[in-house]
């Protein structure tokens, strides 16, 4: 695995993975202005999901094989804090985790 080095410019590399983390910052920004507060955290799971599915979807487009498996895991880790912190707040401002069906 060939770590990433800081070159000063923005890498295809560096660019897929702040992909990923804008995408988490668009979706909780989205669930927290659209989603009723008593789904707010049902929808959390679901933007996660669909953020691996681009992940990987980015991922295996960009062809590079060498360090794959690093940026998978720091696009994912990057949008699994950005999710938690959401899933926090909504927390925090009275959301539910209620599922009806």
């Amino acid at each position: 695995m060939a770590p990433m080095r800081h070159t000063g410019r923005m890498t295809r590399e560096r660019l897929s993975i702040g992909v990923i983390w804008l995408a988490a910052a668009v979706a909780a920004v989205g669930i927290g202005l659209l989603a009723d507060p008593d789904r707010q955290l049902a929808w959390v799971p679901i933007a996660m999901l669909m953020l691996v599915f681009a992940t990987a979807l980015i991922q295996l487009g960009s062809a590079e094989p060498r360090g794959f498996i690093h940026r998978m895991s720091l696009s994912l880790s990057g949008a699994a804090v950005i999710l938690a912190i959401a899933s926090l707040v909504f927390f925090l401002l009275g959301g539910h985790a209620v599922i009806t069906l």
